[in-house]
């Protein structure tokens, strides 16, 4: 992984609240930071014109109160009104007055080197009648510096042609002649922007303590709501999902509303509920099958000691009595006619006792011809033996050929203990047996019009009864079809026969 990849990795990794948090405080710091920036420029716009407009007329008033004292050359006078003026306005920077030739008659500069430098090369006049402002950059802040010609007091005069009156107040009248200014000196007003940076200040001080509270509040809002909409319903999630990974199905996420989350932890309750659902279901096949395989170690001992019993009763003694007439040493041909008969019933007897044996454990027909002449063999007999009409069906094409022998096994089993339910437990006075054979697989159904059972209680009892053919049997039916992927689906109810359906699939 790369250092970009790990540092992404790293960034989505984040806990929630803390993302939100972040996107609360960037928000608010972009806001208050675009407010500040708009809000300042503004006001410093307004401001700084307000400072011009202001300077002008400050410039203004001044000159017009400097026109005596100037034309009369008092130069005390000019320099009280100068003093006057400079503490009225405390941000007034300085104040230079000038004669009409632009030699300096008075200033504020109260130091040995007098008006600086700098401002005495940057003096020009300004044009007439107007007050001229530029703006200076000093260590202290900007200068508004207005200058201004200071005119005298009884106007103006008019510079008109000797030659005609008449035409001269015509021009005048028209306009096509100015009157002509004379000014009697020039003033020079440097005022501080203090005040201005003073309000920006003070405004931008306003802004931040606002920006903090907003970020602060934001933030804890962020947080609350984190937290109560996020972190908890997820923490609560997780906890649940760690229950149910321990194994704990009955563990349930809390909703807390109908949102995606909300959502995505009823998703989560009905996945447990379906996985509880699912356990209970593993864990009562698992006690079927654990009882199924207990009854067929029983049947099989019990099987055992009754084909123990059967050679021993039977066999042992038709060989004994075999035995005893062979010992006699009595030649066969010697023997009566009644002799020979009782040794031959005796050999027939112990053939047959042999042949049901055998066929009882495994009928060598199904071997050698197949399901269809085992099947047809066993269901007459059990029919004759029982009383009960059995109908028996095999059908399929010729070109298919035989069934796998598990599968002919599997279903000649299931077949057999259809037909022994129907036999022992259904109280049945007819019922079928029908095999269709396809090419990519078989089905066997099983009906009878017996008194049926309850579903239900053929579900919930774990054993066989006297008359319920479930436990071993429909356990067994079930068992023996999923072992070669087939399903065993077996319908009844009380009053209404009994229905068993199995398919197994051929490959």
């Amino acid at each position: 992984m790369t250092f970009f990849a790990r540092v992404a990795w790293w960034f989505v990794s984040v806990p929630i609240f803390i993302k939100v948090l972040g996107i609360s405080l960037f928000v608010a710091l972009i806001f208050g930071a675009s407010m500040l920036l708009y809000t300042s420029g503004a006001v410093s716009r307004s401001l700084y014109h307000f400072l011009v407009e202001r300077t002008r007329s400050d410039a203004a008033w001044l000159a017009a109160s400097l026109e005596r004292p100037l034309a009369t050359g008092d130069e005390s006078g000019l320099r009280e009104r100068l003093a006057r003026a400079m503490e009225m306005a405390p941000d007034f920077r300085y104040i230079i007055v000038r004669d009409a030739g632009g030699k300096i008659a008075a200033h504020t500069f109260y130091t040995k080197q007098g008006v600086p430098q700098d401002l005495q090369r940057l003096w020009k006049p300004a044009p007439l009648p107007e007050c001229e402002i530029q703006m200076l950059g000093s260590r202290e802040g900007l200068i508004m510096e207005a200058r201004c010609p200071i005119l005298p007091v009884s106007g103006f005069s008019f510079q008109v042609s000797s030659s005609a009156k008449a035409a001269a107040n015509l021009k005048l009248e028209t306009g096509n002649l100015k009157p002509l200014f004379v000014p009697c000196g020039w003033l020079q007003l440097g005022v501080l922007d203090t005040r201005v940076t003073a309000e920006i200040r003070a405004l931008t001080r306003s802004v931040l303590w606002s920006l903090g509270f907003s970020m602060v509040l934001g933030s804890g809002l962020g947080l609350l709501l984190a937290h109560l909409f996020l972190t908890r319903p997820l923490y609560h999630l997780v906890r649940a999902e760690n229950r149910v990974g321990q194994g704990d199905f009955e563990a349930r996420a809390k909703v807390f509303s109908a949102d995606e989350i909300g959502r995505l932890a009823a998703a989560f309750n009905q996945m447990a509920e379906s996985l509880h659902q699912y356990r209970a279901a593993v864990e009562e096949k698992e006690k079927a099958r654990l009882s199924l395989l207990d009854r067929i170690v029983q049947a099989q001992e019990e099987e055992r000691k009754s084909i123990a019993r059967e050679l021993h009763d039977q066999v042992e003694q038709s060989l004994a009595a075999l035995l005893l007439a062979v010992e006699s040493n009595i030649p066969l041909e010697e023997m009566s006619a009644k002799a020979r008969a009782e040794l031959a019933a005796k050999l027939r007897g112990l053939s047959e006792e042999i042949h049901r044996l055998a066929w009882g454990m495994r009928p060598s027909i199904l071997d050698d011809y197949g399901l269809d002449s085992a099947l047809s063999r066993y269901i007459a007999e059990m029919a004759t033996a029982s009383g009960v009409v059995i109908d028996y069906q095999f059908s399929g094409a010729p070109d298919l050929g035989r069934l796998p022998s598990r599968v002919e096994v599997t279903l000649y089993r299931i077949a057999q203990e259809a037909v022994t339910n129907i036999v022992s437990h259904a109280q049945a006075t007819r019922a079928s047996i029908v095999v269709l054979r396809e090419r990519h697989g078989v089905t066997l159904v099983a009906e009878d019009n017996g008194k049926g059972f309850d579903m239900a209680d053929a579900a919930g009892t774990s054993g066989a009864t006297a008359s319920l053919p479930c436990g071993l049997g429909l356990i067994g039916m079930k068992e023996r079809a999923s072992l070669l992927s087939g399903t065993c689906v077996i319908e009844s109810k009380p009053g209404a026969g009994t229905t068993i359906h199995v398919t197994i699939p051929l490959a």
